[in-house]
């Protein structure tokens, strides 16, 4: 009777503490891994899905881009009256001069970033009258980068510099805890975003298989384009994708005719260093 009674506790025991990992996936305080050596590689592919004139795909074309490197390297950076940042930059393998910087604010309420520089970086020019040349279409990605969040639009209102560039309000990347169900505002200026988390994904990758928060996204830029982040808080970034639908290829010598396509682009995180 007493084995039965002791062997009864035992189960009760783990079923609470079942229930309490599961709570606490629910309330985890874990904030973005943020520490100063942890360097990302991101292996870029795009693809063009061209529509005939019944609206249907008729022909796609792919591609690939340099690998892309983000490390962290600082911490503990002061900028102004912030303190305490940690310092992203990121770069392509093939132009390593062109470092882009980051400053963000890991707060217990958030990931916020605070400033940036982009230094020979692409200069993100969205056409009149959505017609787009293929290589706007990848300097518009390139200019998204892998930064966590979407944090280098401004660069399309202030000029290529070294200056640091402080975002106008800083933009809150993540909500903490990040958890199914979070719906928070990333900025609001130079327009309406919001991100929110409806389910998490496994992603597999080269570098492993990630359980990750899918975050998806609600503005009134530009129509027809979605933003989608796969986040894993021990790994960061996992994936990143970007659809851009029902948007118009253009050739420089011919700007006034295209083809109407769907252009989809992904990063995917290829190696991890901590």
């Amino acid at each position: 009777m007493h084995r039965i009674i002791i062997i009864s506790s035992i189960l009760l025991l783990f079923n609470s503490c079942e229930q309490l990992v599961n709570i606490g996936d629910l309330t985890s305080s874990q904030k973005y891994p943020a520490k100063i050596g942890h360097e990302w590689e991101y292996y870029t592919e795009w693809k063009l899905e061209y529509y005939d004139t019944t609206g249907n795909i008729d022909s796609t074309s792919t591609g690939f881009s340099e690998n892309t490197i983000v490390r962290i390297i600082k911490e503990s950076d002061t900028l102004g009256f912030y303190k305490d940042l940690v310092l992203f930059e990121s770069f392509d393998l093939s132009t390593p001069q062109n470092i882009n910087k980051t400053w963000y604010l890991n707060a217990d309420s958030g990931l916020f970033a605070i400033a940036y520089s982009n230094a020979g970086s692409s200069q993100f020019v969205w056409p009149k009258q959505r017609s787009i040349a293929l290589e706007q279409v990848h300097n518009f990605v390139r200019t998204i980068g892998v930064f966590p969040g979407f944090a280098n639009v401004n660069t399309m209102l202030n000029p290529q510099a070294d200056t640091i560039q402080y975002y106008s309000l800083p933009r809150k990347v993540l909500t903490y805890p990040l958890t199914i169900g979070s719906r928070w505002i990333e900025l609001t200026v130079p327009f309406f975003r919001e991100r929110y988390i409806q389910k998490k994904e496994i992603i597999n990758t080269n570098s492993g298989s990630y359980n990750c928060y899918k975050l998806e996204s609600n503005w009134t830029w530009v129509p027809n384009l979605e933003f989608t982040d796969y986040v894993d808080l021990n790994s960061g970034l996992v994936m990143r994708e970007i659809i851009a639908d029902s948007m118009m290829i253009v050739t420089v010598t011919n700007p006034d005719n295209g083809a109407f396509v769907k252009s989809s682009t992904i990063s995917k995180l290829v190696r991890e260093k901590k």
